[in-house]
């Protein structure tokens, strides 16, 4: 099977068989920059690695090129979660060119599991989604059975199910709430590094687009340049704004002590931040969808 997780800057996938573990180095990954001006601007060079590469996201050779990483068999299911449906549109035509036997199932919220205590559940990214049911049933099922694991909450010792809140740092900053009962109750939303970067060049006349990788660890304060004060402010917009939210939602339950899972590329960005307990997880959307086949929650279109 192939799982797959699509979102608004990029794809990840991975083959794997059902039970194994999702495991970073077999990962593969696509990445594209947000479809609006900036002036001109120069693009600033992001760094490649071999299971990752920088495109267009129309760019079809990009997509061929992941389809032939993967080396998918040729009767084999892709099981996508996705909120960009051109780059899945994308997959699929690459698909049909080196692949046609290959199977599409698409993941809707009607395939979870959990309630979605929302105005409009089919308006729900399905990202924010599969990784919030992740985390309910890694802080409340999986515990259950394995009280040693994730050393960050292992000075708990009551079992009760206990509400969750999710983190994904992105293309946007996630930062969602379950309840104990497994029920998704909405979240808040805010524009995630990439995109915050790209936005200050867009909209101004003289700030550059500085890369991704200038926001790393504590940036210097003051800033000194231009560049540094906008990575320290940027920082400092992320790991205040997430902190700001958890704070409330912790607050709403009269609880310092409810648990965070932190996940996505930047996650490590906030994750210092956080207070604990906090569990940095990564992929967990991915991790989401081998939970949903591994119980047999899914069945092929």
């Amino acid at each position: 099977m192939i799982l797959v997780d699509i979102g608004n800057s990029g794809l990840r996938a991975i083959r794997m068989k059902p039970h194994a573990e999702v495991v970073e180095s077999n990962i593969w990954k696509l990445s594209w920059p947000a479809n609006f001006s900036v002036g001109g601007k120069s693009v600033p060079l992001q760094s490649p690695s071999p299971n990752h590469k920088w495109c267009e996201q129309n760019d079809q050779a990009a997509f061929r090129w992941l389809v032939n990483a993967i080396e998918p068999h040729d009767s084999e299911t892709w099981y996508v979660s996705s909120v960009k449906q051109t780059a899945l549109d994308q997959l699929q035509a690459a698909c049909g060119t080196e692949r046609k036997e290959n199977r599409f199932r698409k993941i809707n919220y009607l395939d979870l599991p959990m309630h979605l205590d929302v105005d409009a559940p089919d308006k729900v990214g399905m990202d924010r989604l599969i990784a919030s049911w992740e985390a309910w049933n890694v802080i409340n099922a999986d515990r259950k059975h394995d009280k040693s694991s994730f050393h960050p909450l292992e000075n708990q010792t009551a079992i009760d199910k206990q509400p969750v809140i999710t983190v994904q740092a992105g293309t946007a900053v996630t930062v969602d709430l379950v309840t104990p009962d497994g029920a998704f109750r909405g979240g808040a939303i805010m524009p995630g590094l990439g995109l915050s970067l790209q936005l200050l060049a867009a909209g101004t006349e003289q700030l550059p687009w500085i890369a991704n990788g200038a926001v790393s660890g504590l940036p210097t304060l003051p800033g000194k340049n231009t560049s540094q004060a906008i990575a320290a402010g940027v920082h400092a917009s992320l790991a205040g704004g997430a902190t700001f939210l958890i704070n409330r939602y912790r607050q709403e339950f009269q609880r310092d002590d409810i648990p965070v899972i932190v996940t996505g590329g930047d996650a490590n960005l906030l994750k210092s931040f956080i207070a604990p307990p906090c569990v940095p997880l990564d992929h967990m959307v991915l991790r989401g969808l081998n939970r949903l086949i591994a119980t047999n929650r899914l069945t092929e279109d």
